[in-house]
Parts: C-alpha cells; sequence; structure tokens
C-alpha cells in the first residue's frame, strides 16, 4: 500500500520524535524541538495562496482572450505553485504554520510535546499531534496515553478538527476522549468561519480532566466479562444498523458470518494485547478488537486512506459507536 505522504524536492514532509510512524518516512526529531524547528523538518513553512479561477473563451484554439469564475479559487502553494484544491471565494484557509502554533502555548506551559506533523496528498492535507502528557494503566501491562490533534485541509474535503485522542500503547490503538462537563471530544470549525484557536482551545477543555474520565470507563469496561451473547448483540448493533433488533435468525447470521464481524471476532481472541487481564473476555477488549480492526485491518486503498477513516471518517465513527454501545451494555448491567 502507498504512504501518500507529501514529498517535495526529495523530502518527506512529515516529523517525528521517538519510534518511526507507521511508513517508516520523515525527520527525526529530539523531543522540545522549537515550533520554527518542527515547522522546517515537517516541510511545512510553505503557505497556501489562492487565486480566481480563469478560463480561455477559445477552447482549443489560441487565443489570449480568458474569463475569470469569481466564485471559485484555486488553491496553491507558495514553494512549488502546485494545486491543492478549487473552493469557493467564501473559504478562509488555515494556514499549515497555523496547525503547529496551535501547539506552542500548549507545550510551553501545558507540558504537552510534539509527537508527529506533516502533510498529505501534496498538501492538501496537514495535522499536528502532541502528547499531553498523561498516561495511566487500565490494568498491569495495559498502558495508554492522552494525545491531542489538530488536522485541516484545503482541497475542500474536511473541516479544521481538533480533537482529545488516546493511544493504548500495547497495539498502538487510537480511541477518541469522550465529552466532559468542561470540554468536547473534539471541536469542528467549517472553512466559511475563521479559525480562532483561542476559542478552540477552550471549547475543547482541558485534555487532562478529559483523559482522567477516560481512564474510569475504559477501567470499568476492563472489569466487565462479556458472554457470547454480549458480544454478537454488540457486533449486531455495530454493523447491523438501526434495525438490528427486528432481523430474522438468517438477517443476524448474516451480519456475524460477515467478514467484518469475523475479523473482529478473530481480534477479540487473539488481537495484539487480548492475552492481558483488562481485555480477556471483557467488554475493554471488544473495544479494543473494534479499534485494532478499524486502526490496522480494515479494508482501504492505500494506508493514508485506512488512517483517515480511523481518524476523521467511517471508522472513527465506527470505534466511537463500539465504545459507546459497550458503556451502555455495562451501565445496563451495573443499573
Amino acid at each position: 500500500m502507498s504512504h501518500n505522504i507529501t514529498n517535495t524536492n526529495g523530502k518527506n514532509e512529515m516529523a517525528y520524535v521517538g519510534e518511526k510512524p507507521w511508513h517508516g518516512l520523515g525527520q527525526e526529531l529530539q523531543r522540545g524541538a522549537s515550533i520554527e524547528t518542527w515547522l522546517d523538518a515537517a516541510g511545512m513553512g510553505w503557505k497556501v495562496q489562492r487565486a480566481k479561477v480563469r478560463y480561455p473563451v477559445s477552447v482549443g484554439a489560441k487565443s489570449d482572450a480568458f474569463r475569470e469564475w469569481p466564485d471559485q479559487h484555486v488553491l496553491f502553494r507558495s514553494d512549488t505553485k502546485a494545486p491543492l484544491g478549487m473552493v469557493s471565494d467564501r473559504f478562509k484557509i488555515v494556514q499549515p504554520k497555523q496547525v503547529l502554533e496551535f501547539f506552542r502555548d500548549l507545550c510551553a506551559t501545558n507540558k504537552f510535546s510534539l509527537e508527529t506533523a506533516g502533510t498529505l496528498r501534496g498538501g492538501s492535507i496537514y495535522w499536528a499531534l502532541a502528547k499531553i502528557h498523561e498516561e495511566a494503566d487500565v490494568g498491569a501491562g495495559d498502558l495508554v496515553r492522552g494525545y491531542v490533534m489538530l488536522s485541516t485541509a484545503c482541497d475542500g474535503s474536511r473541516r479544521t478538527v481538533a480533537k482529545n485522542t488516546t493511544v493504548r500503547v500495547v497495539c498502538n490503538n487510537t480511541l477518541d476522549m469522550a465529552d466532559t462537563e468542561k470540554g468536547r471530544r473534539e471541536v469542528c470549525v467549517s472553512h466559511r468561519s475563521v479559525f480562532d484557536a483561542a476559542e478552540v482551545k477552550t471549547d475543547l477543555g482541558i485534555a487532562h480532566d478529559a483523559f482522567a474520565r477516560f481512564m474510569v470507563s475504559a477501567r470499568a469496561l476492563a472489569a466487565r466479562q462479556l458472554t457470547r451473547s454480549d458480544v454478537d448483540d454488540l457486533t449486531l448493533k455495530l454493523l447491523g444498523g438501526d434495525d438490528w433488533a427486528e432481523f430474522t435468525a438468517d438477517q443476524r447470521g448474516a451480519v456475524l458470518e460477515s467478514k467484518h464481524a469475523q475479523a473482529i471476532a478473530t481480534l477479540y481472541a487473539g488481537g495484539r494485547g487480548a492475552e492481558l487481564d483488562t481485555a480477556k473476555g471483557t467488554a475493554w477488549g471488544y473495544v479494543n478488537a473494534v479499534t485494532e480492526y478499524v486502526d490496522h485491518y480494515y479494508p482501504a486503498r492505500s494506508l493514508e486512506n485506512r488512517l483517515n477513516s480511523a481518524w476523521f471518517g467511517y471508522g472513527e465513527r465506527l470505534k466511537n459507536h463500539a465504545m459507546q454501545k459497550t458503556l451502555e451494555l455495562v451501565t445496563e448491567r451495573l443499573s
């Protein structure tokens, strides 16, 4: 599978600290590097520029006569002049530098540290991920770490998204934190609005509080064993749609025998970290089986497409749905 990390003049637009990322590309930095160093190493020092769409009125013939389409703009890179996307004239640009600048005060005052940053698809998508330096064990050997991510696109494919997320270290699974009284799991800003970093940080809330609440949920899931019937019902809720409760026996069987359900069942029994006491036969183990499938095995045309899905698309929604439905099951058992 391809990686789709942007390569400009022989340089991959990606920087990281610690272990090499999934594609093995990019420039390694030391933890605590400055935002300016990250900007250069991740290849994010260029700007997004815009121009009105112009077209020749005599197609196929030599002509100096052009007309403009004033409602549509082409966005392009300041360095290579390569096109990034075509958007409306109302589109508000979030520059690559703004994505990294978002973390400047967080790293300086809240002990966050950048982990990865880079661009995809020629520079039309860019992101940065920072560790919040909160980590805790769900149980012996099952460590979870907290992160904050900011990503955006300049091709009209997605909004600017800031989110609180976690990584289960034993399997590198990613799972979003839930909303709290003091903040939200993620904050989305339309490109029709000006990106206000301070406002987004306020709405997102204190990541440390969100992480503490996530760990309470994770430990509750790890303490609850599931029966075979529980697992089947959760999979039906996850993959069967809103009408799953009305399914006939044949329809239920078709869902449970699908390649997605079988893959989840296989990972629940023997995925990475499935042998730990926190996961073996537990609700936490089920959530992580779904998460591992989405993050590492869900069918996709490329690794980048799977990453997009797992972080921002259908895969992210599937993981959050699994967490929600499994927590509901545990809550019902306790009531």
